[in-house]
């Protein structure tokens, strides 16, 4: 009981953070999707790390390393690397591009981004964000759902039902800028509360050189760093970091930025804390995997809860696991404001202009996200690899071709934007070679290629020589 007690009072703390933002909102569309474009370095930073972290990082990545390993630890540092560049090549770009072309949402800046308009790829990305990005969302309502099951015996479609409750109330009280502050909560929760059951895990297993020689005897192939599956886990991962920049909930936080100076700070602070965070939670799952060694009988996605359980006081669990389970709100408060802008910017052109309507259009798309939870069945970490790679296939490659000063024509950009998606389905759903090296990998690519024939093409056709 006091552990619950404890959860329920620190989990309305960090919400009422949120909530708190209604008093400093503005009635515009701009604020409700950008916060008028004036968020500080720190907050920018640890909004994105929460953001693309909460969820997979205590439930997903803690699981892999349970599972498997060093895998989860060479996944992490390929992610890590990849996630540099990504943010690397976007730079102040991003931001720029996104004021001179007053555009409020991601989907319509990649339309626009060449200094053209182009209608089509800003639908085929408004829908693919609502799609994929709703399914990314209700991801983190079934990890919040799993640990309320397993340590209150709660019934998982109520714990859907009211997560998604919770995450309404305060994206309808301040838009992102609600969002934003609690991820910054929830960023140095996440951190503190890795570390704690790192510390109580080595204090558990009796000191540093005991956890270490009792890492050692874990099944070999967890420990076998030689292991030549390993490249293709780190081409995969690697891609999966650059493919932030397919990713409208956290492009959109370039969006948000006060100056180009603030990005280049927030890329600091964010990197560091990214870093500590993925190498925490890995360390968790390893180490629960040395207290909780039957693997066979236990759900390795819910280690480091489990560790919070059998090692800290109910009352300190219960705060650690308030703070849990408003960090994957706050990953999914970032994927239902991105979906809801797609929706009521681009697909219903009637809400475009109204705030009233574009709050409203956050209603509609919180009832899909809470469908898609309901009967999802797959892991967590699977869901996000799934939206992850949709839209890392169909939209990264373009946006960084834009990116790097390219200007490919609409009929060029929209065939780029199926082929990867296309690429990607199969490779996962026909031909099933994503156990080999991550769909996204080959999506990617294909967008990439397209690119580069169909560029060669069009620059052949409009030369002088073809046209005589």
């Amino acid at each position: 009981m006091a552990m619950l007690i404890s959860f329920l009072i620190f989990f309305f703390l960090f919400t009422g953070v949120g909530m708190a933002s209604y008093f400093f909102k503005k009635n515009s569309v701009e604020d409700y999707f950008l916060a008028s474009r004036n968020m500080p370095s720190w907050l920018v930073a640890l909004s994105y790390g929460a953001t693309i972290s909460s969820g997979a990082t205590f439930i997903g990545f803690a699981g892999l390393a349970y599972a498997t390993g060093v895998t989860a630890f060479v996944s992490v540092a390929a992610l890590t690397l990849g996630d540099y560049v990504g943010w690397k090549l976007a730079g102040h770009k991003i931001r720029e591009a996104s004021i001179e072309h007053k555009t409020n949402t991601y989907p319509s800046l990649i339309g626009k981004m060449t200094g053209t308009d182009y209608p089509w790829v800003t639908i085929i990305a408004a829908v693919l964000t609502i799609v994929f990005l709703g399914a990314y969302c209700a991801a983190q309502l079934v990890a919040g759902a799993k640990i309320g099951e397993q340590l209150f015996d709660w019934d998982f479609n109520t714990f859907i039902l009211a997560g998604a409750g919770v995450l309404l109330a305060y994206c309808w009280s301040g838009g992102i800028r609600a969002s934003i502050w609690t991820d910054a909560v929830q960023a140095i929760i996440i951190f503190l509360s890795l570390l704690l059951v790192i510390i109580a895990a080595i204090g558990e297993i009796g000191g540093i050189d005991a956890a270490w020689g009792a890492v050692q005897q874990l099944p070999d192939g967890m420990t076998d760093v030689l292991n030549p599956a390993l490249i293709a886990v780190a081409v995969g991962w690697f891609f999966f970091g650059v493919a932030v920049l397919g990713q409208p909930q956290l492009m959109v936080r370039h969006m948000v930025a006060k100056s180009n100076e603030c990005i280049d700070r927030a890329c600091t602070i964010y990197l560091g804390w990214r870093c500590a965070v993925l190498f925490l939670s890995c360390c968790s799952g390893v180490l629960a995997r040395v207290l909780i060694p039957d693997a066979e009988f236990f759900d390795p996605e819910l280690s480091i809860p489990q560790l919070w359980q059998d090692l800290l006081p109910p009352v300190l669990v219960g705060f650690l696991l308030a703070g849990l389970f408003s960090a994957t709100m706050s990953t999914a408060d970032s994927l239902l404001l991105a979906s809801s802008s797609a929706l009521t910017q681009h697909l219903l052109p009637k809400f475009r202009n109204s705030y009233a309507l574009a709050r409203f259009g956050t209603v509609i798309v919180i009832a899909l996200i809470i469908a898609i939870a309901l009967i999802a069945t797959k892991g967590v970490l699977a869901l996000v690899v799934l939206a992850w790679a949709g839209m890392a296939s169909a939209v990264a490659p373009l946006v960084i071709v834009q990116l790097l000063g390219f200007k490919p024509s609409q009929r060029l950009a929209v065939i780029m934007m199926i082929c990867g998606f296309v690429t990607a389905g199969l490779w996962r759903y026909v031909f099933n070679l994503n156990g080999i090296v991550m769909e996204l990998v080959p999506g990617m690519v294909a967008g990439l290629a397209v690119f580069a024939g169909g560029y060669l093409l069009e620059r052949i056709k409009s030369s002088p020589q073809a046209a005589e």
